[in-house]
C-alpha cells in the first residue's frame, strides 16, 4: 500500500507532466522559444518526481516541439514574403 506522501508526490509529476505536454503542443504554434523550453524543464521536474517514462518523453516532446515550431515560423514567414 503506498502512504498519501507518495501518491501525492505522484500526482503532483502527473499535473506537471500534462501542463508539460499542453506547453508542447501550443509552443508548435506560439512562442515556441518561451514555451518549449519550459515545457521541457516542467517534463524533466515531473521525471525526477517519480513520472519516470512519461515525463521523460514530455521533455523529450517538448524540445522537439520548439524546433518544429521554428521550422513551422520559418516557412510561414517565407511563405508570406512570396
Amino acid at each position: 500500500m503506498t502512504s498519501p506522501a507518495t501518491t501525492t508526490r505522484h500526482s503532483d509529476a502527473r499535473i506537471l507532466t500534462i501542463i508539460s505536454i499542453v506547453l508542447g503542443v501550443v509552443a508548435l504554434f506560439f512562442v515556441p522559444i518561451v514555451l518549449g523550453p519550459v515545457g521541457a524543464v516542467l517534463g524533466f521536474v515531473a521525471m525526477a518526481r517519480g513520472d519516470r517514462p512519461l515525463g521523460m518523453w514530455a521533455g523529450i516532446w517538448c524540445i522537439v516541439a520548439t524546433i518544429l515550431g521554428f521550422v513551422l515560423a520559418a516557412a510561414f514567414l517565407h511563405a508570406a514574403g512570396s
